[in-house]
C-alpha cells in the first residue's frame, strides 16, 4: 500500500476511516463499489449476508442511479446495462434478477478491500467472502459501524457524494477533476476566478479526507448539524482572501480552489480564538500539502487537476 494512503489510514484507525479509505481510494471501473457500500450500510447487524440478502438492495440502488444517469461503467454498456434497458420496458423484476444474478457480484466482493495497490489488512476488513456458501461473513469491525446510526447516515451520504461525482464525470466525458458535488445534487465547477463562490457543497467532498474532523483542532464534526451548533462544519480558506490581494505571487491563483479549502469547526474558524482572516500556523500548511497529495491517489476520479488548475500549474 502506498505510504500516503497508509499514513491516512493510521491518522484514524477506526472502522469508519477504513470505509472512507475504500470509498475514496478504491479502484473504480464501474460504480459497483458504491452500490455495495450503500447496500451493506443498510443491512441489519447479523453475522452473515447471503448473496440473496444483498441482491435486492444492490440492484435497486444501482438501477436507481442508472435511470438518472446510465453512465455507471467507465467502458460504457455491458450485460448489466442491457438488462436494465430491458427492465425499463418490461418492468419484470424477476427477469432482471435472473439476467444479472450471475454477473452483478463478479469481482466486487473480492476487490472491495483493495486500496492503493494492495489489500487492506485482514484485521481491518469488513467481511470475508465465503464463496462456497454464497455469503459474506461480517466482521466485528463492520458491526461497530452498523451499531452507530448517526455514523451510518453520514457514511451513506459521503458514499452517495462520491458516487455522483464519478457518474457525472463519465456521463459528460469530462475529467471529474473539474467537478464538485453541491447540495442541490448538481455538479459544477468551483473555479470562478477570484470571486467568492457558494462553498457549502464542498463539505461533502472534503470532510472524508479529514476523517470527519476539524482540520485544525481535530474535533468531530457533524454535517447535519444546525448552523448554531458547536459541531457545525465551516468551510475555511487556509490562505485567506486578503492575502491574495496583498501578495503579488498569488495574483493569478484561485483562492476558492479545492487546494485552499478545508473543513473547520466554528471555534477554529470564527470563534474568539479562531483564525478569521489570518493565515494559520506553519504546521497547517504542511497538513494542507499532505491532504492535497491525497487527491492525486484517487482512482478514476482524481482531483489532481483541480489542484493544479487552482494554483495555475501546467
Amino acid at each position: 500500500m502506498k505510504k500516503i494512503i497508509h499514513d491516512y489510514i493510521h491518522q484514524d484507525i477506526s472502522p469508519a476511516a477504513t470505509l472512507r479509505t475504500i470509498v475514496l481510494f478504491g479502484k473504480n471501473t464501474s460504480t459497483y463499489k458504491f452500490a455495495l457500500t450503500d447496500t451493506l450500510l443498510k443491512q441489519s447487524a447479523t453475522s452473515t449476508f447471503s448473496y440473496e440478502d444483498l441482491r435486492t438492495g444492490f440492484l435497486t440502488e444501482l438501477y436507481k442511479h442508472y435511470i438518472h444517469n446510465p453512465h455507471q461503467y467507465q467502458s460504457g454498456a455491458n450485460s448489466i446495462t442491457k438488462a436494465f434497458q430491458e427492465y425499463q420496458i418490461g418492468q419484470d423484476w424477476d427477469k432482471l434478477v435472473d439476467k444479472t444474478k450471475n454477473n452483478i457480484y463478479r469481482h466486487v466482493f473480492d476487490a472491495f478491500h483493495n486500496v492503493g495497490g494492495s489489500a487492506i489488512i485482514n484485521e481491518a476488513r469488513f467481511f470475508e467472502h465465503d464463496k462456497a456458501n454464497k455469503q459474506l461473513v461480517i466482521t466485528e469491525k463492520f458491526h461497530q459501524i452498523l451499531e452507530n446510526t448517526n455514523l451510518v447516515h453520514q457514511l451513506l451520504h459521503e458514499n452517495q457524494t462520491r458516487w455522483q461525482i464519478v457518474e457525472e464525470a463519465w456521463k459528460n466525458k469530462l475529467s471529474p477533476n473539474h467537478l464538485v458535488y453541491n447540495q442541490d445534487q448538481s455538479i459544477y465547477s468551483i473555479s470562478q476566478g477570484n470571486q467568492r463562490v457558494a462553498l457549502r457543497s464542498v463539505v461533502d467532498v472534503l470532510l472524508p479526507y479529514q476523517h470527519g474532523r476539524c482540520f485544525y483542532c481535530n474535533k468531530q464534526l457533524n454535517p447535519t448539524a444546525q448552523h448554531q451548533n458547536h459541531d457545525f462544519p465551516d468551510v475555511d480558506h487556509v490562505i485567506p482572501h486578503s492575502m491574495f490581494d496583498k501578495v503579488s505571487e498569488l495574483a493569478n491563483i484561485n483562492p476558492n480552489g479545492l487546494w485552499n479549502l478545508v473543513i473547520a469547526c466554528q471555534e477554529c474558524n470564527r470563534g474568539a480564538g479562531g483564525k478569521f482572516n489570518s493565515p494559520p500556523d506553519t504546521q497547517f500548511y504542511k497538513a494542507l500539502i499532505i491532504r492535497n497529495k491525497l487527491f492525486t491517489e484517487e482512482h478514476r476520479h482524481s482531483l489532481k487537476n483541480t489542484i493544479l488548475l487552482s494554483i495555475g500549474a501546467k
